[in-house]
């Protein structure tokens, strides 16, 4: 395939203004915004239509590609995640927001508490790091100071 490619040359920038704009008036259907003190390149009248572009509600797209990853940490996880999932339904807390890098009190102290559950009763086995992975991959010292905080409010209520 040969493609051959010429340069236009212009003789003066009105010229050139000129091309600029009937390129673009062929391609988008109208010419662009000119520049305040000059005047339009054309006579003819310019209209201008603007349409509204329908919301993408980005959430409904995406469902379906969050369901298989949460179908792989289920997987990946078992019982841990299932216990998260549940619990986070039972509280109505999003399961995003629990994993995600929310820091708000409510969000914190379930998390803590999650955190405890597992360690205490789900999965005892369980080590640090893989605790805090399970949570968003969070470090290992940041699952240990959620289970040692659980466990501090718990002995705190039962004085």
């Amino acid at each position: 395939m040969n493609i051959q490619v010429s340069a236009k040359t212009f003789t003066s920038s009105a010229a050139l203004l000129a091309d600029h704009a009937a390129v673009r008036r062929r391609l988008f259907g109208r010419a662009p915004v000119n520049p305040v003190g000059t005047e339009p390149v054309d006579a003819e009248p310019l209209i201008t239509v603007r349409r509204r572009l329908p919301a993408v509600n980005l959430h409904f797209h995406d469902a379906h590609v969050r369901a298989y990853r949460r179908w792989q940490m289920i997987a990946a996880n078992g019982p841990c995640t299932a216990h998260i999932l549940k619990r986070c339904a039972e509280a109505r807390v999003s399961y995003e927001a629990v994993i995600g890098p929310c820091r708000k009190h409510r969000v914190a102290q379930f998390r803590h508490l999650l955190m405890w559950e597992i360690k205490t009763m789900v999965k005892p086995t369980i080590s640090y790091p893989e605790l805090g992975r399970l949570f968003g991959g969070r470090d290992h010292t940041t699952a240990l100071h959620g289970v040692r905080a659980h466990a501090e409010r718990i002995m705190s209520k039962e004085r």
